[in-house]
């Protein structure tokens, strides 16, 4: 990746107070299966249909099983995604900032192109062990496949119908594009407010077991910043504290000395209300996205 198309995008997780201390010092994160989402609508397509070409379309069953994904959110300023998942408004948000490629748009232009809207999604730049889908025998779709990709969420009033086809490459005119099925990444207009972005995770890809829960690796590197809820009863002094020893100290027993190795310290802040919407915010976040930005990192 060249520093011309080099690009960072800020992504957000609302979790509570103890999962994000877990995710820190555990150094994973949880990965989101449909049947424990609070959506029951998760990966399933619309019912089996007559396509343009006579076939019946797939049955998506199988998807719910052997695909789970990582959920991001554009924003931290929503108090309803404070309230439905950060421990209404006690918990925390964690702040993602990825290196990536430029956004790219794309559709499913194999079936009836003209009625799948189209979708926006980054490859990420995220050292990993896995690949987020099967790479075929092309080298170059290999390469490509490779790199983690966070998916706009799709919102609509229908479902998505599933043709079979999981994900890979179209040409397009001179223009080669990466294609998911939209069966992922569709979501009921009702959800909107939440400004979901999604990286699809299969089973195959590197991931730990504890509890019947699943975890990947890879992602905490990427982490910059936590911001505490408005209710939150622990402090920012005490969090720093503790966030300190999980990603900048080594255990000795009861003891934590910190590495003299040069590393980024995740900041702490705690978010209010602004003065005249009803939208939180964190000015020392602010403060810090403006100073990201400058330093181009």
């Amino acid at each position: 990746m060249t520093e011309e198309n080099k690009e960072f995008i800020d992504a957000y997780i609302f979790m509570t107070y103890e999962n994000m201390l877990k995710t820190l010092e555990k150094e994973r994160l949880k990965v989101l299966f449909p049947e424990e989402c609070n959506d029951p609508f998760e990966f399933m397509s619309a019912p089996p249909t007559k396509l343009p070409d006579g076939y019946t379309s797939f049955d998506s069953t199988h998807l719910r099983k052997e695909y789970g994904f990582l959920s991001f959110t554009k924003t931290y300023k929503s108090p309803t995604m404070w309230a439905h998942y950060a421990d209404n408004h006690k918990g925390c948000c964690v702040h993602f900032r990825f290196p990536s490629l430029p956004e790219q748009n794309s559709s499913c232009r194999i079936l009836a192109p003209q009625e799948n809207p189209p979708y926006k999604y980054r490859q990420l730049r995220v050292e990993h062990e896995g690949e987020c889908f099967a790479s075929t025998q092309s080298s170059k779709t290999h390469e490509i496949t490779k790199h983690v990709i966070l998916y706009d969420v799709l919102y609509q009033k229908e479902r998505a119908e599933f043709d079979g086809i999981l994900s890979g490459h179209t040409a397009y005119g001179n223009k080669l594009e990466f294609r998911i099925n939209t069966i992922f990444i569709t979501k009921d207009k009702s959800w909107e407010y939440e400004q979901e972005q999604r990286i699809i995770i299969p089973t195959s890809f590197p991931t730990e077991v504890e509890d019947n829960l699943i975890f990947v690796r890879g992602f905490n590197p990427y982490i910059k910043s936590v911001m505490l809820g408005m209710h939150c009863p622990y402090s920012e002094g005490l969090t720093q504290s503790l966030i300190n020893a999980f990603t900048l100290g080594e255990k000795n027993g009861t003891k934590i000395t910190y590495s003299s190795k040069k590393c980024d310290c995740i900041s702490v802040s705690r978010v209010k209300p602004t003065s005249n919407t009803f939208e939180v915010i964190s000015d020392e976040h602010e403060d810090f996205l403006k100073f990201l930005n400058e330093k181009g990192k």
